[in-house]
């Protein structure tokens, strides 16, 4: 089924007006924390008809989609209104065969830098501007600070080649199947960006590092995985490596539920923090309604079930299972 067409807010046109000339200075940015297009009902007036998304970009659009497919798609649009026919961009339709070689796709609901990576590594791609940075084929696609006044901070755009081979090229993306990185799959330091930066600072904090989970490895989390690293008598030197993800796993590692001891039903008396195949007996007995799911341990929700059963059977509530306990139980005491 053919998607949408959905037109670019005019207001964005001119900050896409030959973007290349609002290339800034370089800055350091770690890429890696079908059918034809069926025309609208009403075209945009001074429009020709014929107009289409170029074909790489279609391929592009339906793997985010296959990727995201809950996606917010507020701010995606491709086609440009008659009031910028006249600009240079490439929202606007090619004169030649009425492609529109530029794709803008809400930043929401989808991993944004893995579609920078993806698209900067096609060979279609001519540049990509998304969060004030611009990554152009003509500089190698170096991260430089775009200097428009749209940041471009609600979505992200791409334009493609005008050669015809390029924009008409099917070839994929990469994105549909792409594997992000896990935490240990590569040296992490300040400066990193990515899932698995987002995976160390959440390991962190559940050691109280209260830091923010926004996949930046920037001077805070630097400043715990040294103190991190200085406590674990690891080195210093603020680099995620092997060493440091294998003592991190360590530490937060979940601590070995208590195993039973074995014990007979009727052999002892079970009070509060006790373990043991005769307190699941009890928790079975009165009940998951009441004393929960039976895990061996007596705790507060096990003697609080205790206490229920023992004042139904008009017997002392004091929450233990002691001999008078265990008899009405039905259970024969060996000690």
């Amino acid at each position: 089924m053919s998607s949408p067409v959905t037109t670019v807010d005019p207001d964005r046109m001119y900050e896409d007006d030959d973007p290349e000339s609002r290339i800034g200075e370089p800055v350091e940015y770690d890429l890696y924390d079908q059918e034809e297009q069926e025309q609208p009902a009403e075209e945009p007036p001074g429009l020709a008809a014929g107009y289409h998304l170029a074909p790489t970009l279609k391929v592009l659009r339906d793997e985010v989609d296959r990727r995201w497919p809950h996606r917010d798609r507020a701010s995606d649009g491709w086609i440009g209104d008659a009031a910028h026919q006249a600009t240079k961009s490439d929202h606007v339709p090619d004169s030649d065969n009425r492609s529109v070689n530029a794709l803008d796709i809400d930043r929401d609901g989808i991993d944004p830098m893995l579609v920078v990576r993806m698209c900067i590594a096609h060979p279609s791609t001519q540049y990509v501007i998304f969060d004030r940075t611009i990554w152009s084929r003509t500089r190698k696609f170096a991260a430089a600070r775009y200097t428009g006044s749209n940041p471009h901070d609600k979505h992200l755009h791409v334009s493609v080649s005008h050669t015809r081979s390029l924009e008409t090229s099917t070839r994929g993306w990469g994105i549909a199947d792409a594997v992000v990185p896990k935490l240990g799959d590569r040296v992490l330091r300040k400066g990193s960006q990515g899932s698995d930066v987002r995976e160390l600072q959440t390991l962190a904090n559940r050691l109280g590092a209260k830091l923010t989970v926004d996949g930046d490895f920037g001077p805070k989390t630097d400043t715990w995985v040294r103190s991190f690293q200085k406590s674990h008598r690891l080195a210093m030197d603020g680099a995620v490596g092997a060493q440091t993800v294998a003592a991190l796993r360590e530490a937060t590692k979940p601590a070995p539920a208590p195993q039973p001891t074995g014990r007979a039903p009727g052999s002892r008396t079970l009070r509060r923090s006790m373990t043991g195949d005769d307190v699941a007996f009890v928790q079975r007995f009165i009940g998951e309604q009441r004393c929960g799911r039976p895990t061996g341990v007596f705790d507060a929700k096990t003697e609080a079930g205790v206490r229920w059963y023992q004042e139904m059977r008009g017997i002392a509530v004091d929450g233990v299972v002691g001999p008078q306990t265990w008899r009405q139980m039905q259970v024969r005491v060996t000690y």
